[in-house]
C-alpha cells in the first residue's frame, strides 16, 4: 500500500517536472509593431516618391508599407506578469527636400495583439523644407482655437481641423504645447493657469475684413470649502491685422495680455506659432 502510494506521489512529481519544462519552454508571440500602411503627399497632395519609411521607402504613388513585427516570450514568466506588454511604435520619416518626420504611436497593452494586427494611416502630408503658405488666407473666414502661456508671449492655435489631419510626430508634439496650456486637470504638473481656473478653452473667429470674434469659456477647480465657482464664458469682438508678412496684431480689449504685435515664428497648415514682438 505505501509502495503504491509512492510510486503515485512520484509520478506526480515528474508530471509537474514536465509541466514546468513545457512551460518554460513553450513560448507566446507579442506583437512589437503591427503592419503599418499608408500613402505619403506633399501640401499639393502630390505623391512622394521614394521617401523613407522605416525600413522601406514609398512607390510612385507615395504609398508604403511596413511588414508586422513580432518576438517570442516564455509562457512562464508572461503568466508570471500577468498582463500583455506595451508597444511603442516609432519609424522615421525622411525625403531630401522635406522635413524630417516620423510615425509614432503607443499602446500600454499592444504586445497583446494577436497575429495580423494593422495599423492604416492614410495620408501623411509631408512638409517641404522652403514651404511658403499666404497666412491670411488661413485665417480669414476660419475658426482657430488658441491657448498662450503665463505671460502670453507665446500663443500656440490649432484649427479645428488639425486631429484629423495630424498624423505624425512632429505635429503631435506641437499639440501637446498647446494643449498643456489649456487643462490643469489632464495636466495637471503643468499650473499654466492661474485663479483657480482648471480648464480655459478660447475660440477665436477671423473674418476676412479684419474683424472677428473671441468666445473663452472657464473651469474653475473644485473645492471642500463654500459655493464652487461656476463655468464662466466671454464673448467678445476682435480686431486682427498685419503690420509685415510675418508679425500679426490682435486687438482685444478684454484680453489687453495678448493685445500685441506677434511674430509668426511657426507655421504649418493647421497649426501655427506665435511670440510676442516689441515693436
Amino acid at each position: 500500500m505505501k509502495t503504491s502510494r509512492k510510486n503515485e506521489f512520484f509520478k506526480l512529481k515528474i508530471l509537474l517536472l514536465l509541466l514546468l519544462v513545457v512551460s518554460f519552454s513553450s513560448c507566446v508571440s507579442r506583437l512589437a509593431r503591427p503592419a503599418i500602411s499608408g500613402v505619403i503627399v506633399d501640401y499639393d497632395k502630390k505623391p512622394v516618391a521614394d521617401c523613407r519609411v522605416g525600413e522601406t521607402t514609398t512607390d510612385k504613388n507615395g504609398k508604403f508599407y511596413l511588414t508586422e513585427k513580432r518576438y517570442n516570450k516564455f509562457l512562464l514568466s508572461e503568466m508570471m506578469v500577468m498582463e500583455a506588454p506595451p508597444i511603442w511604435v516609432m519609424e522615421p520619416i525622411t525625403k531630401e527636400g522635406f522635413k524630417s518626420d516620423a510615425i509614432t504611436f503607443s499602446n500600454p497593452r499592444g504586445g497583446g495583439q494577436a497575429k495580423g494586427a494593422k495599423y492604416q494611416i492614410d495620408t501623411i502630408f509631408l512638409k517641404k523644407v522652403n514651404q511658403q503658405f499666404d497666412v491670411e488666407r488661413l485665417l480669414a473666414d476660419k475658426t482657430w482655437n488658441l491657448s498662450y502661456t503665463k505671460n502670453a508671449d507665446t500663443i500656440y492655435m490649432v484649427s479645428p481641423k488639425f486631429n484629423e489631419w495630424c498624423k505624425t510626430e512632429n505635429c503631435h508634439a506641437f499639440y501637446n504645447s498647446y494643449e498643456v496650456l489649456t487643462d490643469n486637470y489632464y495636466h495637471s504638473n503643468s499650473k499654466n493657469l492661474t485663479g483657480g481656473v482648471i480648464k480655459r478653452f478660447i475660440e477665436v473667429r477671423f473674418n476676412a475684413d479684419h474683424s472677428g470674434q473671441l468666445q473663452q469659456v472657464q473651469h474653475y477647480m473644485h473645492t471642500y470649502e463654500g459655493p464652487n465657482k461656476p463655468i464662466d464664458t466671454l464673448k467678445t469682438n476682435i480686431n486682427w491685422t498685419f503690420k509685415k508678412p510675418e508679425l500679426i496684431r490682435f486687438v482685444i480689449p478684454q484680453r489687453a495680455e495678448i493685445s500685441h504685435p506677434y511674430k509668426i515664428a511657426m507655421l504649418d497648415l493647421y497649426h501655427m506659432m506665435l511670440i510676442k514682438s516689441k515693436e
